[in-house]
């Protein structure tokens, strides 16, 4: 189920964009997320695809949703990129998965 999406296009050389989406974390501007780890990295057809999972003490849930499964203090996201160096094309993808952490990882 898809409640929010975005999409931007930059105003800046495609160099500088690419650069600023890998260094965003970790960053001292952002000390809310306290994690990011590669789970997967390959390239396919000069394609770099890129599985990092995200954790945050900032993003939080819905107040509503507390009341469902109690107050959760990290969030984590799975985020999926591929960055196209010759077509100079990057699309990154991230989800939320923290209801999926909460109810089938944590014990």
């Amino acid at each position: 189920m898809k409640i929010w999406t975005s999409e931007h296009t930059f105003d800046h050389p495609w160099e500088t964009v690419a650069q600023a989406a890998w260094r965003k974390y970790p960053n001292p501007m952002v000390p809310s997320v306290i994690g990011a780890d590669v789970i997967d990295r390959k390239v396919v057809d000069g394609v770099l695809h890129t599985h990092r999972l995200v954790v945050s003490t900032q993003w939080g849930f819905p107040k509503w949703t507390q009341a469902l499964i109690g107050y959760a203090n990290l969030c984590y996201a799975s985020e999926r990129s591929e960055v196209d160096p010759v077509n100079r094309e990057m699309i990154l993808r991230t989800h939320n998965v923290s209801i999926f952490y909460l109810f089938f990882v944590r014990k």
